[in-house]
């Protein structure tokens, strides 16, 4: 019954018998296959070159024809040659010069204003947006309708009519420059990100090494807050600094280190436009982000074989899969949890939630009575730790907790669905395997001993 059915499926989605889908090779109907009989090797096309020699880590081309594999290739191509480009320009622009003039008169927009950083991005005009998308999508339109030979020299000949060994040298020289220059360009963009500075600026300035102060220059405050004072409250433009295309959103100030910590213009349902329930979201926010880093962490913990006795159970349990240790909590397990979990919110709500009027800031449990929020606090009725703070990082700490929260959040789903997909928790830590007695617990004797 199972086979049939999916059988059935895999029909419609083919449109092939199970004999057409393994000659053809449509294994999976969200590729095109070549099929266990097919003769393409991928292998011995060009790009498959020293030190790495034919690598294909994702198993991009596994079960995949010539068409496809062409189809790859020119996406590499492409994506290489932009990446070539982008290299170019963030250095020539700090070592060469600026355009002189304006490039939006009417904003009174000069070349000059523009850097050399990602931070361009919310610079440019939307206008000036929409100009760059139509040449882009000109230039896709033409080259799907009226496939191009750029040639070598670039728009000036054709390598096509260049003679072997020459032509694959050439071929070969351009794959191994734009697969450079991707890795180039991603290096660039996290260094600006981290940095605040274009690359040439860092190597004047001495901040080669993003995790260590400058040294041309004494660093003067940490580099989060740094560049989130440098683009966090003025975008030049009023577009929101997530959006750069898009104008801020009712009810945000589009300040990172403003009111709301992470500020970045960011709100396509509007919620923000309801001023009471903000900081409400704001709270819920903080809540749901410290519950997915905590889940994280134990996803992490769990699957590395870390475990803590006394058994909490007397039956084996798989320490590898999360969601099936979880079912085997014992119900009394399970009321502790929940008692505490109730307890807990039911004194956030008395001694945060309903202290906004008052002052009181969204997320603020009380746990460092010394921190510098210049706000009136709630005082937690655990233990607390003393830890004081300048306000420059206090505001660094807050924006890495936002940040983190956000990015945990987002990766907490897809870690719950590749357990329950495959069995196995997804760890930070790669787990190389362990023995059957270090990835179970229970009150038993392991096998083996």
């Amino acid at each position: 019954m199972i086979a049939t059915t999916a059988m059935l499926v895999q029909n419609g989605l083919t449109g092939q018998s199970p004999i057409d889908q393994l000659t053809s090779g449509h294994i999976s109907p969200f590729n095109d296959g070549q099929g266990y009989f097919a003769q393409f090797d991928p292998s011995k096309e060009l790009g498959a070159c020293p030190p790495l020699g034919y690598w294909d880590p994702f198993g991009m081309m596994a079960f995949q024809d010539e068409v496809t594999f062409r189809k790859n290739r020119e996406a590499e191509l492409k994506h290489g040659r932009v990446c070539m480009a982008a290299t170019i320009g963030v250095f020539v622009p700090d070592i060469f010069g600026k355009f002189p003039g304006y490039l939006s008169p009417s904003m009174n927009l000069k070349f000059s204003d523009i850097p050399s950083t990602i931070d361009a991005l919310y610079k440019v005009p939307a206008l000036g947006w929409l100009q760059i998308f139509a040449l882009a999508g000109a230039l896709e339109a033409k080259n799907e309708a009226f496939p191009t030979d750029y040639g070598y020299p670039a728009f000036a000949g054709n390598v096509g009519k260049l003679k072997e060994p020459e032509r694959s040298k050439k071929l070969l020289a351009e794959i191994n420059n734009g697969r450079l220059a991707m890795v180039s360009m991603a290096a660039i963009v996290a260094q600006n990100g981290i940095t605040g500075q274009s690359i040439v600026e860092q190597f004047t300035s001495g901040n080669l090494n993003p995790f260590v102060g400058g040294y041309a220059q004494q660093e003067r405050s940490s580099r989060t807050v740094r560049h989130a004072q440098q683009t966090g409250y003025n975008t030049g433009n009023g577009n929101s600094l997530s959006l750069p295309w898009a104008s801020v959103p009712e009810g945000l100030t589009n300040e990172v280190l403003g009111e709301y910590v992470g500020d970045v213009g960011f709100d396509p349902l509007g919620l923000a436009r309801n001023k009471r329930l903000l900081p409400w979201y704001r709270e819920a926010e903080l809540a749901h982000g410290r519950t997915c880093m905590l889940a994280i962490l134990g996803f992490t913990v769990q699957t590395t074989g870390a475990k803590w006795e006394p058994f909490i159970t007397r039956f084996p349990t798989d320490s590898s899969d999360p969601l099936k240790a979880a079912t085997q909590v014992p119900i009394v397990g399970w009321l502790q949890i929940l008692v505490v979990i109730a307890l807990s919110e039911l004194w956030r709500y008395e001694n945060v939630i309903t202290k906004y009027d008052q002052g009181v800031k969204p997320g603020d449990l009380g746990w460092n009575p010394e921190a510098p929020t210049g706000s009136p606090r709630p005082k937690w009725f655990g233990p607390t730790f003393t830890c004081k703070y300048s306000k420059d990082d206090w505001n660094d700490m807050r924006l890495r907790e936002m940040k983190n929260a956000r990015l945990a959040m987002v990766a907490l789903p897809f870690m719950v669905l590749t357990n329950a997909a495959t069995g196995k928790g997804v760890s930070l830590i790669p787990n190389f395997g362990l023995p059957e007695y270090a990835g179970t617990v229970g009150d038993f004797i392991p096998k083996g001993l």
